[in-house]
């Protein structure tokens, strides 16, 4: 696991960085080897080694000079990584609503030692997150086998010719010979996927927004959202957006 820490201030950056290492110690001493932190003074710096999948957790001071950790998080995102973990550190909590447009996991509030239980609770989510088998789809096409995972699932449903298809995040479109009711068991099992009409499943994260009869997603696809099932449909919807 790669951690990088930005802070232009080298103790708030080195204090950031021994509270870390301590929490791995005192908390999950058997992965501590496997942990890397890196620390950068700048963006500037940082975007020198920076490649995508290179972190999988990247805590930024968000009022840094130049380019503060706000624009850093949006860069990472618009250079097309979007499963590394961002974590802001901050003084106060006024930036918070701002982290979720670059979709920030959390935030540490300085000093760490004086929000050690705010700390925890964030850091043993991500940690966890991490470290946990990512979730797969496994389908059948074309004579072959291979897994997709959940998170790269953008929704499903069927095509005019009957065949169940898989729609990806990264705008590819795979048609499989499996069973809708065995897919579907799969992916409603996952809190992320919701069944919004007859035969159409989408997962929840790439929701843009919700309208009256559709759902649109991050890329202006529209969905249709059951006549019949819609009030259990919105209030699904909503109620994963509350405590996602």
């Amino acid at each position: 696991m790669n951690i990088a820490i930005v802070d232009d201030q080298r103790i708030e950056l080195n204090a950031a960085e021994t509270y870390i290492k301590k929490y791995l110690r005192e908390n999950w001493s058997t992965l501590e080897n496997e942990v890397s932190i890196q620390t950068f003074t700048s963006a500037k710096d940082f975007f020198e080694v920076f490649k995508p999948g290179l972190f999988q957790l990247v805590i930024l001071d968000i009022c840094m000079d130049e380019i503060n950790g706000m624009q850093v998080a949006q860069i990472i995102r618009a250079r097309g990584d979007d499963e590394v973990n961002i974590v802001f550190l901050t003084g106060n909590d006024e930036f918070i609503l701002n982290g979720y447009r670059v979709f920030a996991v959390g935030y540490f509030i300085k000093p760490l030692a004086g929000h050690a239980q705010e700390f925890a609770r964030t850091f043993e989510h991500i940690f966890r997150k991490i470290n946990d088998k990512v979730p797969e789809l496994i389908l059948n096409t074309d004579g072959a086998t291979f897994s997709v995972p959940l998170r790269n699932i953008f929704y499903v449903d069927i095509d005019y010719r009957h065949r169940l298809c898989v729609h990806l995040a990264d705008g590819k479109k795979f048609i499989t010979a499996d069973k809708y009711i065995d897919i579907s068991k799969v992916l409603l099992d996952d809190e992320r996927f919701l069944e919004c009409y007859h035969r159409i499943i989408i997962n929840m994260d790439y929701v843009k927004s919700m309208e009256q009869d559709d759902f649109i997603l991050m890329d202006d696809t529209s969905i249709p959202i059951s006549q019949r099932k819609k009030k259990e449909v919105k209030v699904n919807y909503m109620r994963y957006f509350v405590h996602k």
